[in-house]
């Protein structure tokens, strides 16, 4: 696929143009929907990143967690290198900490919870972030992601 071929190489700007217009005809892909929140964060795009992260762990959460960079080439530990230091001045920098909290997740979920936690406390109104601290504390206690709650259940 195109896409995946200007994702491997980390041509994000192109990657969005195609996986946006595959995602139309394939609404429920979970792997294309990953690579487009990676491709949104790395071009500035944050609410777009937001949304289909908070899309996404709602629905399955293990599939971000369950991200393993080197197999899936997944550039999150080189963009946290690249971005992950805050700086004093910067620690009010809502759209950063949007996208450490989403790029965490791939990584590693509890540093992931501390960027939506510190994200809560600055966007107390932002109900999806109220949501994606609830989805991460659950699964970070032992709680299965809420697809494979609601797939036991049926």
């Amino acid at each position: 696929m195109l896409g995946n071929k200007y994702f491997l190489s980390r041509q994000y700007f192109d990657a969005i143009k195609v996986f946006e217009k595959v995602l139309e005809e394939e609404p429920h892909g979970k792997s294309l929907k990953k690579k487009l929140i990676i491709c949104y964060t790395h071009t500035g795009k944050f609410n777009e990143a937001l949304n289909l992260f908070y899309e996404l762990i709602k629905k399955d959460i293990d599939f971000v967690i369950n991200t393993y960079p080197r197999e899936d080439d997944c550039p999150c530990p080189e963009l946290i290198e690249k971005y992950g230091k805050i700086l004093p001045y910067e620690n009010n920098s809502i759209d950063l900490l949007k996208m450490l909290g989403i790029l965490w997740l791939y990584c590693d979920p509890k540093k992931s919870l501390g960027f939506f936690k510190t994200l809560q406390s600055e966007i107390p109104e932002d109900n999806r972030i109220k949501e994606i601290v609830s989805i991460i504390e659950h699964r970070l206690s032992g709680g299965e992601s809420i697809q494979k709650t609601l797939t036991i259940r049926e």
